[in-house]
C-alpha cells in the first residue's frame, strides 16, 4: 500500500493487556456474554469475523479502541483512552477514515490493512 507514516505494532507485546484492551481466551470464557457472543454469534458479528478475516475466538478477545500519548522530551504520557461502546469511538472512526488514501466504500465494511482497496 505504501503508506508514509510512523506506525508501531504492538504485536505480541502485553500493550493491549496493561492498557484494558484484551483479555485471554481464559477470561473471554469466564465472561459469560463474551463466551456465548463466541459460540452463538449474531449474524452481523460472523459477518464482521468474515470481513476482516477474525476467528471470533480471538477477535471477541480485544477491544476496539484508541489511545493518545503525548511526548515530552524522554517523558511519554498516556493522554486518554476511548474504547467501545463509548460513543465517541464511532465519529473517530469517520475521522480517521476521511484521511485515508481512498474514499470509504458506499457499503460500510472493515478492512485489514492489507486488503484495503488499491
Amino acid at each position: 500500500m505504501d503508506w508514509q507514516f510512523p506506525y508501531v505494532s504492538t504485536n505480541r507485546t502485553d500493550f493491549a493487556f496493561d492498557f484494558g484492551l484484551a483479555i485471554t481466551p481464559e477470561q473471554a470464557q469466564a465472561m459469560l456474554p463474551v463466551a456465548e457472543m463466541i459460540s452463538n454469534p449474531p449474524p452481523w458479528l460472523a459477518e464482521w469475523g468474515r470481513q476482516v478475516g477474525a476467528d471470533l475466538a480471538d477477535g471477541m478477545r480485544e477491544v476496539p479502541g484508541f489511545i493518545a500519548f503525548a511526548r515530552e522530551g524522554e517523558s511519554v504520557f498516556h493522554t486518554y483512552t476511548v474504547t467501545a461502546p463509548d460513543p465517541f469511538v464511532a465519529p473517530y472512526n469517520a475521522f480517521l477514515m476521511k484521511r485515508t488514501p481512498k474514499p470509504p466504500p458506499e457499503s460500510p465494511r472493515a478492512w485489514r490493512k492489507d486488503e484495503y482497496p488499491g
